[in-house]
């Protein structure tokens, strides 16, 4: 009976994903058609990729998106937009850099990145403490699917010759995949990673998912990883750690971009 219910309440949790947020900011303009990927309550995703394109790339400029707002939220602030944005950077910076040379001098032939936040919903931080006070006593993963946030974007990637790949996401958290923690953004810096790997992918290994391209050197890789440090800092090891295990918000582990840059290690 026991296992019975538990599996009834898995099932119930797996499809209570947060609705994805309403389209309220200003979308990216895609010059090619979109082919819709998934389309549901908790995810919606298009896209558009010219494998062809993308195979001839080898270098990308370090990405700079300064995300905002698509309407005022009085629960999420400009500090937390900025760390959110700057955490989006790093994610895409390090991503491209197993597979791609960053171009710190910006060439006209190197892929460039541009996204757009073009919906969000806080994450219910009552509700996000009560959910994790519960989950102390309750064996396994476990969060109550009510309040729980959500992010939309749009992203393009293109070259001196143009589009070279667009995404329409939008993803609302999962209460078994995405662990409550006490901040308005705790859902959305999640789903920033999630949204990361999965255009990253696109990007990288073209819209089947095949593994076209061959990984840098390992010293190539982690001169890329420098750079990508040096530029947007690095999540604290020990804060995100512990996290899976107490409610750390985003920004306790998180203390964003560096207020000041090693113009050495940048490459300028």
């Amino acid at each position: 009976m026991l296992v019975k219910t538990g599996i009834i309440t898995l099932l119930i949790l797996l499809n209570a994903c947060a609705s994805i947020p309403q389209t309220s900011g200003v979308q990216l303009v895609s010059d090619r058609p979109l082919e819709p990927i998934t389309d549901e309550q908790g995810r919606s995703v298009s896209r558009y990729v010219d494998t062809a394109k993308l195979s001839e790339i080898k270098t990308y400029v370090m990405p700079d998106i300064t995300l905002t707002l698509p309407a005022e939220h009085p629960d999420i602030s400009a500090e937390q937009l900025a760390i959110i944005s700057n955490a989006l950077n790093r994610s895409i910076c390090t991503r491209l850099g197993q597979y791609l040379w960053a171009d710190t001098d910006a060439s006209g032939d190197a892929m460039r990145v541009e996204v757009s936040l073009t919906g969000i919903t806080p994450t219910s931080k009552s509700m996000a403490g009560i959910s994790a006070a519960v989950d102390t006593f309750v064996p396994g993963p476990f969060r109550i699917p009510i309040g729980m946030g959500a992010i939309a974007l749009d992203a393009r990637a293109s070259a001196a010759d143009g589009t070279l790949a667009f995404m329409r996401w939008a993803k609302g958290a999962n209460p078994l995949f995405n662990s409550a923690k006490i901040s308005s953004i705790a859902d959305a810096y999640t789903l920033i990673e999630t949204f990361t790997r999965e255009f990253g992918q696109l990007l990288l290994q073209g819209a089947g998912g095949e593994a076209k391209r061959k990984k840098l050197a390992e010293m190539d890789i982690q001169s890329n990883e420098r750079l990508c440090e040096t530029r947007y800092g690095k999540v604290d090891a020990v804060g995100k750690g512990a996290s899976f295990l107490i409610p750390l918000a985003p920004e306790f582990i998180d203390k964003g971009k560096p207020e000041k840059i090693d113009s050495s290690e940048d490459g300028n």
